[in-house]
């Protein structure tokens, strides 16, 4: 009785086929690989973003209970990561402070622009620069071009994702 095995060939032919299918796992291992390490990158940044928002609230309320509206402008352009330090919530990705460097020459993680008053996110991953930045929205109800918290209406202040540079 001849069986597959007892074929001229039929081991060489085994290892040929299980080496291929090995090969075909392994390279769809590594494009899941490469689209997870993407979209987990794309998450810390959404998480770190809701994280600023809510430092933000946090301190509009604070600032609103007593009586410091005023100093909203303050927050506008600025920092988000202070914030952060006070509440002991800096991402360990943030890398500190910069003035005007070339972000493509940074290793990856969140910087602030000193000089912009941009926050960059430098991906590993990703393509591009994420580039963001506190915007404090408001009515301007007596035209003055600066917040005045006894004349403008607040609307908002948040962490607003800008046109990558």
């Amino acid at each position: 009785m001849n069986t597959l095995g007892s074929h001229p060939g039929a081991i060489l032919f085994r290892l040929i086929m299980m080496a291929s299918l090995i090969l075909i796992l392994i390279y769809v291992f590594l494009g899941y690989v490469e689209k997870a390490e993407k979209a987990i990158e794309i998450q810390s940044i959404e998480q770190t973003k809701r994280i600023i928002d809510s430092a933000l609230v946090v301190t509009f309320a604070t600032y609103a209970t007593s009586g410091k509206l005023d100093e909203l402008v303050q927050l506008d352009g600025g920092n988000p990561f202070e914030l952060l330090k006070e509440y002991l919530l800096v991402p360990a990705s943030y890398r500190g402070e910069i003035e005007s460097t070339d972000p493509n020459s940074l290793p990856d993680g969140w910087y602030y622009d000193l000089n912009s008053g941009d926050i960059l996110f430098v991906p590993f991953y990703l393509s591009e620069i994420q580039v963001f930045r506190v915007k404090l929205d408001y009515a301007d109800s007596n035209k003055s071009g600066s917040f005045e918290a006894a004349d403008d209406e607040f609307r908002r202040i948040s962490l607003e994702k800008k046109q990558p540079r």
